[in-house]
């Protein structure tokens, strides 16, 4: 469809004034009735006329905000002539016509009115109820939220002549909600760090800003949207866009392209289908589907007591057993809670599908940008042949040398392999807190020998070695994943391409080629899986392969172009961080903008991080 749906939604704005037959009664408003053909110097004079701010015209240009100020526009219309019932209003913000041909053929039921006199009980009681209407679509529940608590306490103190406190909420909440929106998805958008990915260059619970004018800002790819809210409506609990309309893949020019080493927001490339689970954080129990998805499968041939050849041999199958699982609400790979183990599997609300630029928000590092040739080894990242760089408090994982997990010292003292109850000693407690800050030992984990782990930095670990405290860099090596699976292992190759022929691990990777726009890349057999997503999810093909080649859109072919650029983004949190390791290329259209700088910060425990506030982000 491309543009067109856009330039419908224009249209509709530019001839509602014309259908809505605004030329009949634009002289009761002291314009000229010409003035309603002319597009958005209609709405301009609307504002006039009714004696609003003149410059909320502006806002119907932005995509993303458009049709909010459209309804919002067509409201005051509908007011102008006197129509402040709850029906009047509903239509004016989903389907204006009827109340306008009204308005346009019934003059003497619809004469032209003053502005509400706010001291007449009976002007303001008409319009009231339609005031909660049209404050609970300027924002949905927060509105009432804001108004309401501070409604009782001014209402007494009201001046003559002056606005009830409720309209004075709603016009002022409407305009923030689009002002700010526009800000939002045109020049700076707030983010919250939610996980220790990044540290420690950003910090759970830091508040930054995300700065989108350096790359350009996207024009809303999903434009039937309620401003401010990202992809839900909380409270609510729905979702807070429709996909009636949709507009292709536009950037507005920027100051420079994504450069490596920038701290990059992204939607999540692998969030185009999500599992939803209120308990979780965004209501999403996993965000990389796909990979729950081929663990739940591999669970089932597991319970049936299949082997990992077998498995193979009829993966189809059981994708399409566990796809019915995860659609029906059931997850039985995974069991975060307890009345889940209880229960026997996750018990969920099925699927939900995210448009592009809904998808979840993710920060993180750009350390490879389209043509670059990505390999890590033993834990070193090598950019086209040389070491990376790298941030100086970049973290890695340990392993405390001659400290065993104490779960490996109950499975080492277990008969036939069953371990009971184990705790921790306070040798080990006070060991974690005072070295290490750590008070929660339930996110103590183990190294590949067993030992206790620890994610730390390589100062630290040299100024622990000091004190005699040795740490053993964890490094998994190629294959580890693969052995894991021939011993019973729950996860089916987590590391892109999540392929058998591929069985590299987050510490030992590559090589491997970020694809660029215009790149043609040989298709076979082998490289197939490292493409695929790119082919069908980011750039809309059919992809299939059968026993005489590969077919795209239903061609035969050996070769693909690649459409556009791709960047590999990875944490400073390096063995805590779920980035492109896993599930592979950042296409460009994902890109949301530049880490700009942290404007709050506020620690786990309450505290407020002073030295954080307004800081950069290196």
């Amino acid at each position: 469809m491309g543009y067109l749906g856009l330039l419908i939604g224009y249209l509709i704005i530019f001839l509602t004034p014309v259908i809505g037959l605004w030329n009949k009664r634009m002289e009761d408003m002291g314009r000229k009735s010409s003035d309603a053909y002319i597009p958005f110097y209609n709405y301009f004079s609307l504002l006039k006329g009714a004696h609003l701010p003149w410059y909320w015209v502006i806002f119907l240009l932005f995509p993303g905000v458009q049709f909010v100020m459209w309804a919002s526009l067509n409201v005051s219309y509908i007011r102008k002539f006197g129509q402040y019932g709850i029906k009047e209003t509903i239509l004016g913000i989903v389907f204006p016509f009827p109340v306008f041909w009204k308005i346009a053929n019934k003059k003497e039921e619809t004469p032209a009115i003053e502005p509400t006199n706010w001291d007449i009980a009976k002007q303001v009681n008409e319009r009231k109820n339609s005031d909660h209407v049209a404050l609970a679509f300027a924002l949905p529940v927060l509105g009432h939220a804001v108004a309401w608590p501070i409604f009782s306490a001014l209402q007494r103190k009201k001046k003559a002549g002056k606005k009830t406190v409720l309209k004075e909420c709603g016009d002022a909440i409407l305009f923030a909600v689009v002002a700010a929106s526009v800000i939002r998805t045109y020049v700076f958008e707030p983010f919250q760090i939610p996980t220790g990915s990044m540290e420690k260059t950003q910090l759970v619970g830091d508040h930054l800003f995300v700065d989108k004018i350096t790359y350009g800002p996207r024009v809303p790819m999903t434009p039937f949207s309620y401003p401010v809210f990202h992809n839900t409506i909380p409270w609510l609990n729905v979702k807070s866009y429709a996909e009636i309309q949709s507009i292709p893949y536009t950037r507005l020019p920027g100051f420079s392209s994504v450069d490596r080493n920038d701290v990059v927001v992204f939607n999540y490339p692998t969030g185009d289908t999500s599992i939803y689970d209120p308990r979780m954080p965004s209501g999403l129990m996993g965000h990389n589907y796909h990979q729950i998805l081929v663990d739940e499968a591999w669970y089932y041939a597991q319970r049936e007591g299949r082997s990992l050849d077998y498995f193979e041999q009829n993966k189809s199958a059981y994708l399409n057993l566990a796809m019915k699982s995860l659609e029906n609400g059931e997850v039985y790979s995974s069991l975060p809670y307890p009345e889940d183990r209880e229960r026997g599997y996750t018990a969920t609300y099925g699927l939900i599908a995210r448009p592009v630029d809904k998808k979840e928000h993710y920060i993180k590092r750009c350390v490879g940008v389209p043509g670059d040739l990505i390999e890590i080894t033993d834990k070193t990242l090598m950019i086209n042949g040389e070491v990376a760089w790298q941030a100086p408090m970049v973290q890695m994982k340990y392993g405390i040398v001659g400290r065993k997990h104490p779960y490996f010292v109950a499975l080492a003292n277990s008969t036939n392999g069953v371990v009971g109850r184990w705790s921790w000693s306070e040798e080990d407690r006070d060991l974690m807190e005072k070295e290490f800050g750590i008070l929660n030992m339930d996110y103590v984990g183990w190294d590949t020998e067993g030992n206790i782990a620890v994610h730390t930095t390589a100062d630290e670990a040299t100024r622990l070695l000091q004190e005699s405290i040795f740490l053993r860099l964890d490094s998994k090596p190629k294959g580890f994943y693969h052995a894991e699976l021939q011993n019973g292992g729950r996860q089916y190759y987590p590391i892109f391409p999540n392929d058998k022929q591929y069985d590299w691990t987050e510490d030992n990777f590559g090589p491997l080629k970020i694809p660029a726009a215009g790149d043609v890349v040989e298709l076979t057999h082998k490289n197939l899986p490292v493409y695929k997503r790119i082919i069908t999810a980011y750039e809309g093909h059919t992809l299939e392969e059968r026993g005489d080649g590969i077919y795209v859109d239903g061609k035969k072919t050996t070769s693909y172009t690649i459409e556009q650029d791709y960047y590999w983004m990875m944490g400073d949190n390096r063995n805590n961080s779920v980035d492109s390791r896993f599930w592979g290329f950042v296409p460009d259209d994902h890109i949301v903008g530049h880490a700009a700088f942290t404007f709050f910060s506020r620690a786990q425990d309450g505290s407020v991080r002073w030295n954080r506030i307004f800081s950069g982000i290196d």
